[in-house]
C-alpha cells in the first residue's frame, strides 16, 4: 500500500474515533480529488473497496464502529457509502448481530444497483454464511417488498453465496422461485445473474427449474429464462427456447 493511502486510512480512523464525521468527509473528498478517471467522473470502485477494507480491519474491535459508520453512511454519498460497505465486509465476518442490524437500518436507503450489489456481495453474503436459516427467512420478506432495491438485494446475494456454498442450489432456487414473474428490469437482471451462477454449480437443477417455468405464459418470465439459461448447455438452451416460444 502506498504511504499516502496508508496515512489517509489512519487519518480517517482517527477522525472516526473522535466522531468527527465532517472531518472524515473532508478527508475523503481531498484524498479522492483527481482520482475520478472514468467517463462518468466516478472514483474507481477498486480504490474505494481497498480503502474501506483497510478501515474495516482497524475498526473490528472498536465498540463505536457501527454508530460512526452509520453517520458516515447517512451524511455521505456514493464514495463514502462504498467505503462503509467494504469496511462492513470485514466487520460482518466477526459481528453477525450488529452487522445484520446495520443492513436492516439502511434497507430503505439504497439508491441504486451499485450500492445494492456491493452490499449484497460484501456484507449480506457473510451474514447468510453465518446464519443461513435466519437470513433466508429475511430475504424471503425482502423479495416481497415494494422497494425494488430491497428485492434486488435479496436476489443479488445468491451469486456470491452459491460461489462459496456450492451445494446450496436448492434453497437458492426456492428463493428465486418467488421472483420469476418480476416486472422491474433491474431486479430481472439480478435474477438472470443469480440463475447463471447457480447453473455453474448445478446445471441439472437449474434446467429442471426453468423447464417448469417455461410453461408459464408471462413475458417477464420468458425474459428471465432467456437471460438465466445462458450458462446451460446448447442442447438445454434449445429445448428451453422451444418451450417458451410454443
Amino acid at each position: 500500500m502506498k504511504k499516502a493511502q496508508h496515512a489517509f486510512i489512519r487519518a480517517v480512523y482517527d477522525e472516526l474515533s473522535e466522531g468527527n464525521i465532517q472531518h472524515v468527509l473532508s478527508l475523503i473528498s481531498e484524498f479522492l480529488r483527481g482520482k475520478k478517471t472514468n467517463k462518468l467522473k466516478l472514483t474507481p470502485s477498486p480504490l474505494l473497496n481497498s480503502v474501506g477494507k483497510e478501515i474495516g480491519k482497524l475498526l473490528v474491535k472498536e465498540s463505536w464502529r457501527f454508530k460512526r459508520l452509520m453517520k458516515l453512511w447517512k451524511e455521505g454519498r456514493r464514495d463514502e457509502r462504498l467505503i462503509v460497505i467494504s469496511a462492513l465486509g470485514e466487520i460482518s465476518k466477526k459481528d453477525y448481530e450488529n452487522s445484520k442490524s446495520f443492513v436492516l437500518n439502511v434497507l430503505n436507503d439504497i439508491p441504486d444497483w451499485e450500492i445494492c450489489d456491493q452490499l449484497a456481495v460484501k456484507v449480506v453474503v457473510n451474514l447468510v454464511i453465518q446464519n443461513r436459516d435466519e437470513m433466508f427467512s429475511l430475504m424471503q420478506k425482502w423479495i416481497k417488498s415494494e422497494n425494488k432495491w430491497i428485492r434486488r438485494l435479496a436476489v443479488a446475494t445468491i451469486p456470491p453465496y452459491i460461489r462459496r456454498e456450492k451445494t446450496e442450489s436448492k434453497i437458492c432456487l426456492q428463493l428465486l422461485n418467488e421472483e420469476m414473474k418480476e416486472e422491474d428490469k433491474d431486479v430481472k437482471k439480478a435474477i438472470g445473474w443469480a440463475l447463471r451462477e447457480v447453473a455453474k454449480k448445478d446445471p441439472e437443477s437449474v434446467f429442471e427449474f426453468l423447464q417448469r417455468w417455461a410453461k408459464v405464459k408471462d413475458k417477464n418470465t420468458k425474459w428471465i429464462i432467456k437471460d438465466g439459461m445462458r450458462k446451460l448447455g446448447d442442447k438445454e438452451q434449445e429445448k428451453l427456447k422451444t418451450l417458451i416460444s410454443g
